[in-house]
């Protein structure tokens, strides 16, 4: 089966939930998108057919984008218990790409005082450095 192009809302949420449709055709239509860039959609499809390579492929996205809350749905897909050193590895990610809100959750979620401080001290200077 070819799939030119992500189907609309209602036509996904046929396909996941109404439908009896076999694994790989749920495959393909992660992969779709996977491709469009569609992450979230592309992770449920994959969750829906069990294939543990596309929802780890989607946590290793999520890692490289810092985007903590799809990364904790991937993980939750996979059926993995972070530690707090995982959530301290993708804090410091979010921190890297300047994405705070992202780096305070999981810096939070590690309960690491230390680098929630620190964290505090990087927007403290980023805020002095706008004002001035």
């Amino acid at each position: 089966m070819s799939i030119k192009k992500p189907p609309d809302y209602r036509l996904k949420q046929k396909i996941l939930y109404i439908d009896k449709v076999n694994s790989h055709v749920l495959q393909n239509h992660g992969d779709m998108f996977l491709e469009e860039g569609f992450l979230s959609d592309a992770l449920d499809f994959y969750q829906k057919a069990n294939d543990n390579n596309g929802m780890q492929k989607i946590k290793n996205i999520a890692f490289d984008c810092g985007d903590i809350m799809l990364f904790q749905q991937a993980a939750r897909a996979l059926h993995l218990e972070l530690k707090p050193s995982d959530w301290e590895s993708i804090g410091q990610k979010a921190i890297d790409l300047k994405k705070y809100f992202f780096a305070r959750h999981a810096l939070e979620k590690a309960n690491n005082e230390e680098m929630l401080n620190s964290l505090k001290k990087i927007i403290q200077k980023e805020v002095d450095g706008k004002s001035a």
